[in-house]
């Protein structure tokens, strides 16, 4: 017996065989047809640029203007040691070569400035000689044979004769001038900053041009009868009232016994073993005239607390503060002029835990705060 297929399959079959009949038909009729029409021209737009100048073969290089006088420095490539040589620099840090101050100080009858620190326990003969050709090679007054020195004394240029290591810091020797000399013969305790002379510095840089003011924006004028503000008064070094001495031992004298009684460790046995130290120099420290520093500490610093007064020319006081990094306790006060502004510094001996360095203080006049300045020949102890 047949089994008929269903109605919907025959249909199906027969338009799919219709369908490619068709498909057959149709082919060939489109082929003549796209035979028989023209070709189409593709055709890219042109853009049209008026006024553009050709371009020369070669451009012309443009010179970049400097600045306004800056003195640009390049950084020289460190020569090449031998293995003696560098089994030797492997043990010396020196100061980064961006520094600009450094730390010049009196040390046996000589005019030394701190350059690094060295790590080495003991130097023969040998060693202390090859350091002395590492230090002039890749130090950072390579290339550099005169130094500007502003001390205590005064302001002079010293020639670098030669490079020492001192109590664990390398140095380089300055020919100081007669003047210096004759104080170092003395024993005398100088302090300075040093930094490179170079032949750059005595060029004269151009003064900045003026802006006129134009007739909208005009300065305006002061009448004939207003009143001026009077300059400020000078600071001459060397004329001390015998009255602002004796306001000063005054406030040194009160502020220590303020602290005495007042900071004290809250420990029995921290507050038994803290001394109190207070000492005082004088100088122009823009409108005063004088800065008292007392530090009350343990010996170990396990306590430690420091106050600073600023003294003016009337006898006012003012608080002032000391940021010198590690170093919390402050001696051996000393003011001069460091950087020609005529403002002085503070020369510092700082101390730490196990630890200590001579410092150079710079006052901030607006926040009455000393910062560090320059710094050197530190010191460890374990």
């Amino acid at each position: 017996m047949l089994i008929s297929s269903s109605p919907s399959r025959f249909v199906l079959s027969l338009a799919l065989v219709g369908a490619g009949a068709c498909a057959q038909d149709r082919a060939p009729v489109a082929r003549e047809a796209r035979a028989a029409q023209p070709p189409v021209e593709t055709r890219t737009p042109v853009v049209q640029v008026a006024n553009v100048a050709p371009l020369p073969a070669e451009l012309p290089v443009v010179t970049p203007q400097g600045d306004t006088g800056t003195t640009h420095r390049v950084t020289p490539k460190l020569p090449v040691l031998t293995d003696a040589e560098q089994q030797i620099a492997d043990g010396v840090v020196f100061a980064p070569r961006m520094t600009e101050r450094f730390l010049a100080a009196s040390r046996k009858k000589r005019l030394l400035v701190d350059i690094g620190r060295v790590d080495i326990a003991k130097l023969d003969a040998e060693q202390l000689a090859t350091l002395r050709r590492v230090s002039a090679r890749t130090g950072p007054f390579a290339g550099v044979t005169h130094l500007r020195v502003r001390g205590s004394w005064g302001e002079e240029t010293d020639s670098i004769v030669g490079y020492d290591v001192w109590n664990g810091r390398a140095v380089a020797v300055l020919a100081a001038s007669p003047g210096a000399d004759s104080l170092l013969k003395k024993n005398a305790s100088l302090i300075a900053v040093a930094t490179r002379a170079v032949s750059t510095d005595s060029l004269e840089v151009p003064p900045a041009p003026v802006k006129q003011a134009s007739a909208t924006t005009s300065a305006p004028v002061k009448q004939a009868g207003a009143a001026i503000a009077p300059p400020p008064p000078v600071c001459i070094r060397d004329s001390i009232a015998p009255q602002m001495q004796t306001r000063v031992t005054t406030v040194r004298d009160s502020l220590q016994r303020w602290v005495t009684d007042s900071l004290r460790s809250p420990f029995i046995r921290f507050a038994k073993a803290a001394t109190v130290r207070g000492e005082a120099a004088l100088g122009c420290f823009g409108g005063w005239r004088a800065v008292v520093v007392v530090t009350s500490r343990t010996p170990g610093f396990e306590w430690n607390e420091e106050r600073t007064l600023l003294v003016a020319p009337d006898g006012k006081v003012q608080t002032a503060r000391l940021r010198d990094l590690r170093l919390r306790a402050h001696e051996s006060l000393l003011a001069f002029d460091a950087d020609g502004d005529g403002v002085d510094e503070l020369s510092t001996r700082g101390l730490a835990t196990r630890m200590g360095a001579q410092s150079i203080l710079k006052l901030d006049p607006a926040t009455r705060r000393f910062a560090r300045f320059a710094s050197g020949f530190a010191w460890e102890s374990r």
